[in-house]
């Protein structure tokens, strides 16, 4: 591991190192033809707050190549699960001591960084222990990283800077891309779009989207629907406003009998047709949470990970040697994959993306991909899909399937001549690149160098 800059912060009457490096090498990983780097940034108001990154660079021409910052939602969960199960370089093996090459990474063309944001999260920390945050402060303070980060790396400043991110990354990413627009004067970024998986970009129509979701999936009762549709709805469900019924009325409860079957009832929230793992972390959380705020446990909160086993990557980042080789503190906790005191305690500012991505889409001329795993039940397709047609923008191509490896790989819809995609991914849950490596492949490349869908 070789120094590259080396930073003192002063805070409170003490000092904090900050340091960046490149990592030589990685344990358990095979030889690589690019370079990483990871650290920290110090950002925050009163600067006390420490997030760590690892940036990857391409394996094809960094110098040209364009430069993504990849967000993890939650609020609270790390990206470099992501790094290490989705879209990385490497895939963590079983046995959560070494990693195998990744023959569908992102980074075959891109330079990326992952961000492991709000402090609290993951590696990053909080200097006096202060990790209370919200959306926007979320989103000031990963703007102070970007600006920290095309400082020290001013050489990929000029490249095309897209905002990527996943689940609740539906809030994060459009607030960021505002954030940016706004403080352009201040600090300029080459920013050409923003992409999205599985996101979390409405509240209201996720409630909505996965009542019908899990009813069109067999899940639930027949009479019981009959009923609802016609007490609740006036018999026409399609536009029927879920979210605004009292917990206390019949319809009401209903909702939440369904959102409970969802994310309570035995189903792996991240991919219905996929075993769970294990069900005992989901349901102490909503029990925790339910005794915390005295209100049922609703799935807008996405503390923790439930039927998934994240026991290899968890495993791989605690070991002395990857930590060592990642500049990490030695006064830092064990390393783990959700904060459920950030998700208990984050202040949800934003219900609906709308207005942010018609900003970024209409008035600056960004491009946007969202794309979600048909079998999703945390941020199902459909919300994606009512999402994306009401944000009321020209069709350019109705929707169509697309090949991957002489398969369907799933559906897209265009629209503003193509400026605007949404792509379902046939058989994918909630983390795409994991389920289907090569659909999500062929879908960024697309993307991002505007190739046929």
């Amino acid at each position: 591991m070789v120094s590259r800059t080396l930073a003192l912060v002063a805070l409170l009457g003490l000092a904090y190192v900050c340091e960046s490096a490149l990592i030589s090498n990685l344990p358990g990983a095979p030889a690589v033809n690019f370079k990483q780097y990871s650290g920290y940034y110090n950002v925050g108001t009163k600067k006390n707050h420490m997030l760590h990154y690892w940036f990857v660079e391409s394996q094809n021409n960094p110098a040209t190549d364009p430069v993504l910052l990849w967000l993890t939602g939650g609020p609270g969960c790390s990206g470099l699960s992501a790094l290490l199960t989705e879209w990385g370089p490497w895939n963590v093996n079983k046995d959560g001591a070494t990693l195998s090459n990744n023959p569908h990474s992102w980074n075959k063309n891109a330079s990326i960084l992952t961000l492991e944001a709000p402090a609290g999260v993951g590696y990053s920390y909080a200097t006096d222990n202060n990790i209370s945050t919200g959306d926007d402060q979320t989103a000031s303070e990963n703007w102070e990283a970007l600006v920290a980060f095309f400082t020290e790396f001013a050489q990929y400043k000029g490249n095309e800077f897209y905002v990527t991110g996943e689940s609740y990354g539906g809030i994060y990413v459009p607030t960021l891309v505002q954030t940016i627009l706004d403080r352009q004067n201040q600090f300029h970024m080459n920013l050409k779009g923003l992409a999205i998986g599985n996101g979390c970009v409405s509240a209201n129509e996720g409630t909505d989207s996965l009542v019908n979701f899990l009813y069109a999936h067999g899940v639930v009762d027949q009479a019981k629907w009959n009923q609802m549709k016609g007490s609740c709805c006036h018999n026409d469900t399609d536009d029927c406003p879920w979210h605004s019924f009292s917990e206390f009325s019949s319809c009401g409860e209903f909702v939440e009998t369904v959102e409970q079957t969802a994310w309570n009832g035995g189903l792996n929230p991240y991919n219905m047709y996929a075993d769970c793992v294990s069900t005992s972390a989901s349901f102490r959380f909503a029990m925790e949470y339910e005794r915390r705020f005295n209100k049922k446990y609703q799935p807008s909160e996405l503390g923790v990970v439930p039927c998934l086993d994240e026991s290899p990557v968890t495993n791989y980042l605690n070991r002395q040697d990857v930590r060592k080789a990642l500049g990490i503190p030695s006064s830092l906790p064990q390393w783990e994959i959700c904060n459920n005191a950030i998700s208990y305690g984050y202040k949800r500012q934003y219900g609906d993306m709308t207005s942010r991505v018609l900003n970024a889409v209409n008035n600056n001329n960004l491009k946007m991909m969202l794309y979600n795993g048909d079998v999703d039940l945390a941020c199902n397709a459909l919300m994606g899909q009512r999402f994306t047609d009401k944000l009321g923008l020209t069709l350019y191509k109705k929707k169509a399937h697309f090949y991957v490896d002489g398969q369907i790989g799933g559906y897209v819809t265009r629209y503003k001549n193509g400026q605007v995609n949404f792509a379902t991914v046939r058989g994918a849950g909630h983390m795409v690149p994991t389920d289907k490596p090569s659909v999500a492949d062929h879908l960024i490349q697309a993307f991002l160098f505007n190739k046929a869908f």
